[in-house]
C-alpha cells in the first residue's frame, strides 16, 4: 500500500516463482462483489520502545457507481495540521486505472491521468518546481493505490500466490515505474477485535518491488473486511493500521438526545438519598451469628460522586449488550456513545452522613450508582492449640482451643439501584447501601 507512505528498509527476495499466478485488470478470478461502497477508519501507529503508539488516523471512503470505483483516503496526524490525501479512480468492471491525485501537505502534489499514455504533473511544493508527466503505457496493469482493495476480491486460500503488475510513479527501488506487487503467502490466522472478539482471517503477505516494503493484510474470511495492516518498511520501521470499527453499531433502539435531556432537566421531581456500607463482620465459624454483628453504618465520604442514568430502553439495551460482551472471548465493553453519556447527571455527597439529591427530574425510571471505600472489620475464630487427653495412660481424645481475632481491611462498595419516579413533583427517598 504505497499511498500510506512509510519509510524504507532493504530486503532481498528471490524472483517470482513459477507457481505464482499473474493477476491483471479484467481477470475473471477477481470477485467484484467484495469491492463495494464503504467507509472506515484505521488507527495509524508506529512501533517505538517496545510498543505501538497511535499517531494518526487513516480514513477511507469508497464509492462504487457509474461504472467507477472512486476511493478517497486521508491520513491525519495527531497534534498536527499535516494531512496526506489521495483520490484515485478505477474502472469498476476491469479495475483499469483512470486517474490518481495525491497531495502531501507542504511536500508535493501529484496528478495522473491514465489512457493510452499516462499524463499529468508532479509538483515539489518546497521549491515550486513542476514536472510534466508523459509515460507510455506498458501492458495491462493496476494503479498501485488500488491493489489493497483488489486483494479482497481475489480467490484467497492457504498457499495462494500471485503477482499484480502495477504502475508506481514514485518508484524508488524498481528499475522503472512499471513493477510488481507480489503476494508471497496466504494462510489462515486469527484477528481479535476489542469489540467483537475473534475473527478468522486470511493473513496475506505482500511485497512491493517499488518500495521494498513488506505488508501483512489481515482480511476477514466471511466479510473481506481489512482488520489490520502490518508493515515492515525498507528501513526496518514497523507500522500498523488497525480498523477502528466506526461502523460497529449493535443497538436496535434509536437514541433521542433531546427527549432524554428533558427527562433529567425539565421536571419538578427529586430523588433524595443516603449512601453507606454495612457488612457482616463475622467470618468462619462465627458467620451468621447476628448478635456479634455490630458493624456500624459507614457513610460514603463527603464529595463522593453519585451517577444518575436515565433508565430508558436505549440504556437498558446498552447494559444488556455489555453482559453479552462479557461472554465473548477477548471482547472489550461496548462504549456508550458520547451523546448518550452527555445525558447522565452527577451529584456528590454533601455531608458526613452520606446524603445526596437529584432535582428537576420528570417521572420515569433512573439507574443510580456509586463507588466508595470503607473500613471492613471482621471477627474470625481460629484454632490456637490442641492437647491430647489420657486416662490411665490410655488416649481418649483431644481438646481443641480456639480464639476469636479481629481483622481490619479496606473494602470497596459498588452500589447500584433502580429508582422510579411515578408522578410529577414527587420526592423519592432511596438508600444506596452495601451489605454483605
Amino acid at each position: 500500500m504505497k499511498k500510506i507512505i512509510v519509510t524504507s528498509i532493504f530486503f532481498v527476495y528471490s524472483l517470482v516463482g513459477r507457481s505464482q499466478i499473474k493477476i491483471v485488470p479484467g481477470d475473471s478470478s477477481i470477485d467484484k462483489s467484495w469491492i463495494k461502497s464503504n467507509s472506515y477508519t484505521m488507527g495509524y501507529a508506529i512501533y517505538k520502545n517496545g510498543s505501538y503508539i497511535e499517531i494518526g488516523n487513516y480514513k477511507t471512503d469508497i464509492v462504487v457507481e457509474n461504472q467507477k470505483i472512486d476511493i478517497k483516503t486521508s491520513l491525519s496526524f495527531k497534534n498536527s495540521d499535516i494531512v496526506w490525501k489521495d483520490h484515485f479512480i478505477s474502472n469498476a468492471n476491469n479495475f483499469k486505472p483512470i486517474s490518481n491525485k495525491s497531495e502531501r501537505s507542504g511536500d508535493r502534489t501529484l496528478s495522473l491521468n491514465f489512457s493510452n499514455s499516462i499524463t499529468g504533473e508532479f509538483q515539489d511544493n518546497k521549491t515550486g518546481k513542476k514536472t510534466p508527466i508523459n509515460e507510455n503505457s506498458k501492458g495491462n496493469y493496476f494503479d498501485i493505490a488500488i491493489y489493497p482493495y483488489i486483494l479482497k476480491g481475489l480467490p484467497l486460500q492457504s498457499g495462494y500466490k500471485a503477482v499484480l503488475p502495477v504502475f508506481d510513479y514514485e518508484s524508488v527501488y524498481a528499475n522503472n515505474k512499471f513493477c510488481n506487487v507480489i503476494i508471497k503467502e496466504v494462510k489462515t490466522d486469527l484477528y481479535i477485535s476489542n469489540l467483537t472478539g475473534e475473527h478468522k482471517v486470511w493473513k496475506v503477505s505482500v511485497f512491493e518491488e517499488s518500495t521494498k516494503h513488506n505488508f501483512q493484510y489481515y482480511i476477514d474470511k466471511e466479510t473481506r473486511k481489512i482488520w489490520l495492516i502490518s508493515i515492515v518498511s525498507a528501513k526496518g520501521d514497523k507500522i500498523e493500521l488497525k480498523n477502528k470499527e466506526i461502523d460497529f453499531n449493535p443497538f436496535q433502539n434509536v437514541f433521542n438526545k433531546e427527549e432524554t435531556l428533558k427527562l433529567v432537566n425539565d421536571g419538578n421531581s427529586t430523588i433524595e438519598g443516603v449512601a453507606f456500607a454495612r457488612d457482616n463482620q463475622n467470618e468462619g465459624a462465627l458467620k451468621g451469628i447476628a448478635i456479634l454483628n455490630i458493624n456500624k453504618k459507614q457513610f460514603a465520604p463527603k464529595g463522593t460522586t453519585i451517577v444518575l442514568m436515565p433508565y430508558t430502553a436505549y440504556y437498558k439495551e446498552w447494559m444488556t449488550l455489555n453482559k453479552k460482551q462479557d461472554k465473548i472471548k477477548n471482547a472489550q465493553p461496548i462504549p456508550l456513545p458520547k451523546e448518550a453519556f452527555d445525558c447522565f447527571k452527577f451529584t456528590t455527597i454533601y455531608d458526613d452522613e452520606g446524603h445526596f439529591e437529584f432535582t428537576n427530574l420528570l417521572p420515569g425510571d433512573y439507574f443510580l450508582s456509586t463507588s466508595f471505600k470503607y473500613q471492613h472489620t471482621s471477627l474470625r475464630s481460629e484454632v490456637t492449640g490442641v492437647s491430647d487427653v489420657y486416662i490411665g495412660g490410655n488416649y481418649v481424645g483431644s481438646n481443641v482451643y480456639s480464639s476469636v481475632f479481629a481483622y481490619s481491611s479496606l473494602g470497596a462498595a459498588n452500589v447500584q439501584e433502580i429508582v422510579t419516579v411515578k408522578k410529577e413533583g414527587e420526592k423519592v427517598k432511596v438508600k444506596l447501601k452495601k451489605t454483605l
